[in-house]
Formats: structure tokens, C-alpha cells, sequence
């Protein structure tokens, strides 16, 4: 992606520069150490479409080049699809779900997750009223002993706020933490 007004730019002081452009400059030096492994976190944020869209088309390229891994962490599973192999959904520090971003996408198996989905617009939806995650956010300060969801989850039983589910293996990759998950 070339830089307009190279030259001015690089008289300007960071704050003088644009988030896409600061972005770039960032990418540009993780990469020229020859990094094995990319951290991006929520990279795309409070960008505009289009430079967000340069910026995934950019590292998806570089990831497909390059030989190193990247952890791209997100809010977005708009993002998280464009760009990642595999997903963790998390809440409070904690994974609900792990496999490959189809997998978790298309057929999502812990209540979280299938919140999260219902809550992002998708094709075929037009006109139609999101899902809304029920409750507020955890205090994170003070997480419940058990599943870090369950003050949230519609599902939750009294086992789910004693403790923390054991993961779930599914086929053929892909992993859960939710007692309504049976293998």
C-alpha cells in the first residue's frame, strides 16, 4: 500500500498521521525485525471500512508469503472470518469454543458463541432484528467460579456457576466448554 505524500509524512509527527497510516508503520516494523510470530491486537479497530479492508487483504497476503504465525486478536467475527484459520472465542479471559473459523462459525456449539453470531449481521438477515446477549458484561475484577458466561447464559444450570465445564472434544478439530455440548 503506498503512502500519499510520502515525504510530508514522514516530517509529520504520529499524531499528525491518519490510524491506517500509524497501522501500516507498525505492520512494516513487526515485519522487518523477521518475526516468527505476528501479535495483532484489534488492529482494525475505529478504521475506517476501506482501510480496514486494505489493512486484512495486506496481512492475509503476508500470511499466506511469509513463514510465520499470527494471533490476531478481535471483537469482530467479520474480522476474525476474513483473516483467521482458526477462532478461540473468549469471554472474560476465558475460551468457550475453539476450531476452525468455518466450523465455529457455521456450526457454533456453546451458548456464547451462538449469541455472538446471532448478535452480527449476516447475508439473508435484511430487515430482521438481532439477537441481543442477554444481562451485562462480567465484572472482571470479580469472576464467578464457574463458567465465566453463565450470569449471561440463557442455558445456565446451577452446575455452570459452581465450576468451569470440561472442554469437549468434537470432530474433527474443534472444542467446547459447555455442559449442553455432548461429543
Amino acid at each position: 500500500m503506498p503512502i500519499p505524500s510520502a515525504k510530508r509524512r514522514l516530517a509529520a509527527y504520529p499524531h499528525e498521521r491518519s490510524g491506517g497510516l500509524r497501522l501500516r508503520a507498525m505492520i512494516a516494523l513487526a515485519l522487518a525485525c523477521r518475526t516468527k510470530l505476528l501479535l495483532a491486537d484489534k488492529p482494525t479497530t475505529a478504521l475506517g471500512a476501506t482501510v480496514q479492508a486494505q489493512i486484512l487483504l495486506r496481512l492475509r497476503r503476508l500470511k499466506k508469503r511469509a513463514r510465520y504465525g499470527m494471533i490476531f486478536f478481535t471483537h469482530s467475527l467479520g474480522v476474525a472470518g476474513e483473516i483467521a484459520d482458526r477462532v478461540a472465542v473468549m469471554y472474560a479471559g476465558r475460551y468457550g469454543e475453539v476450531g476452525k473459523v468455518e466450523e465455529v462459525m457455521k456450526r457454533p456449539f456453546h451458548p456464547y458463541t451462538q449469541g455472538l453470531m446471532g448478535s452480527t449481521v449476516q447475508a439473508g438477515l435484511r430487515g430482521m432484528r438481532l439477537a441481543a446477549i442477554p444481562s451485562t458484561p462480567s465484572d472482571l475484577s470479580c469472576l464467578p467460579p464457574g463458567c465465566a458466561s453463565a450470569p449471561r447464559c440463557a442455558f445456565a444450570e446451577t452446575v455452570c456457576r459452581e465450576r468451569v465445564p470440561e472442554e469437549t472434544h468434537l470432530p474433527p478439530r474443534h472444542r467446547a466448554r459447555c455442559i449442553r455440548v455432548a461429543a
